[in-house]
């Protein structure tokens, strides 16, 4: 919140929770011996005085890794949660893992979250792990399927664009006698059908604002199948209150973002605005 620590860090959550935030974001990924640290990036080196990925070391090899900015130390999940454990925010869990996911780590990861009592939900792009997670809210993040990237140059997934401008690989994308309604609405059914148990997606905003340019609100067509819609990243360079007023109006219910107070005053803004006659 207040831009003194390094995200991800325990002094950041702890920051949150005493601001009595109503959701906050970690990024979380398993170590070589199956417990899991709070990290955005897959490796070490550009954050933090480590070196090499997180996934081929043991936790006790992290403990003396330190954010570079910072000098905090890196946390681990049971640490956030036992910061928040008790607390009215809920914490959105980032799981950075696309291998499928471990029985033994389904359980760990299921076991750490119990303290929060369901007030905690998971996000990934990877279905095939949000499946097998039955003991705790799951968010699906489509963006292996679909996205909307323009400026995109390569990535390993979708790696074909279609003639509506997402990247997608289903033949349908391509189909030139399909309108981009009956394209989207196939599309949203049968991402649904991959994770059907997932109380909410998290969509990148691009993507959400692209498919309401095309007549298409995804938060209301996730709202008919008992779903809520996320969007991210809003960041410091977007129009804020423009931004934001797009996102409510395609049905967003929640926002993710790195500028959370600023965030805040635009909506503030945005409300004032409305109340005037």
């Amino acid at each position: 919140m207040s831009g003194k620590h390094a995200p991800n860090s325990l002094a950041a959550v702890r920051e949150c929770v005493e601001a009595r935030v109503p959701r906050l974001e970690v990024d979380v990924r398993f170590t070589a011996d199956d417990r899991m640290v709070c990290f955005h990036d897959g490796t070490l080196e550009r954050h933090s005085t480590g070196a090499g990925s997180i996934a081929g070391l043991p936790a006790l090899s992290l403990r003396a890794v330190t954010y570079r900015k910072t000098g905090e130390p890196l946390a681990f999940l049971d640490e956030v949660v036992e910061a928040m454990a008790g607390s009215d925010t809920m914490l959105q869990v980032d799981l950075k893992l696309n291998r499928p996911i471990s029985p033994t780590r389904v359980k760990a990861l299921e076991a750490a979250l119990r303290p929060l009592q369901g007030n905690v939900i998971v996000g990934s792009q990877s279905p095939w792990n949000l499946r097998k997670l039955t003991e705790v809210p799951v968010a699906f993040d489509p963006t292996l399927f679909l996205n909307y990237t323009p400026a995109r140059r390569q990535a390993p997934y979708p790696r074909q664009r279609g003639i509506h401008g997402f990247w997608d690989d289903s033949p349908l994308a391509r189909n030139p006698y399909t309108t981009p309604r009956e394209y989207l609405e196939a599309r949203i059914d049968e991402l649904h059908g991959m994770v059907p148990a997932a109380r909410e997606w998290m969509v990148d905003i691009g993507t959400v604002l692209r498919m309401a340019e095309l007549g298409v609100l995804l938060g209301e067509e996730l709202a008919q199948r008992g779903i809520e819609l996320a969007a991210w990243t809003l960041k410091a360079r977007d129009p804020l209150g423009a931004t934001l007023d797009r996102l409510w109006a395609a049905g967003v219910t929640t926002v993710i973002t790195d500028v959370p107070r600023a965030a805040a005053e635009a909506c503030a803004a945005g409300r004032a605005r409305a109340a005037v006659p």
